[in-house]
């Protein structure tokens, strides 16, 4: 049993440190668009939402596997949270920048950049089930999430589909 929770411990740090390095995205990004082009901003307020909701809901995962690895209790509950808080914060992180791209530069260079973002988690869900059988139910629940997330809200606003 203590073999599981330190595998876990070692998982929720390892995710501890992408979404650290995420934060700092998020801020270059929202520092970038503030410093250059404040009106793009102004002129997309789903861009502008999804960019600023994207910092709080990625410091709320931070804690969530913060406190994961170190929970004595409810870790599938720490776990969830900081699952779903992660994946709005880094969908709402990547329709930004499809969205701005869409915006700044043109419109195939972002379709371009959101079906890379669809295709990458789909072939690393290939790999993951191709390891362990059992979490294709997991996978399918979690790339579904994340897909309809980039397609809602960043994919149709570049096209100009509300």
């Amino acid at each position: 049993m203590e073999e599981i929770k330190d595998k876990f411990n070692k998982s929720a740090i390892d995710k501890l440190n992408v979404n650290l390095w995420l934060l700092g995205v998020l801020f270059t990004v929202f520092t970038f668009l503030i410093a250059t082009n404040p009106q793009i901003l102004r002129d997309n307020n789903l861009m502008a939402f999804q960019l600023t909701a994207a910092i709080p809901l990625m410091l709320s995962s931070i804690f969530a596997r913060q406190r994961l690895a170190y929970a004595g209790k409810r870790e599938k509950e720490w776990y969830d949270y900081g699952f779903i808080t992660f994946i709005l914060a880094y969908g709402f992180l990547i329709n930004s920048i499809g969205i701005m791209m869409a915006f700044l530069i043109n419109i195939k260079v972002s379709m371009l950049f959101f079906s890379i973002n669809i295709i990458n988690p789909l072939f690393y869900s290939y790999m993951e089930i191709m390891d362990d059988r059992g979490k294709i139910k997991s996978r399918i629940y979690k790339d579904l999430f994340f897909i309809i997330i980039i397609i809602l809200l960043g994919v149709l606003p570049s096209l100009g589909i509300r």
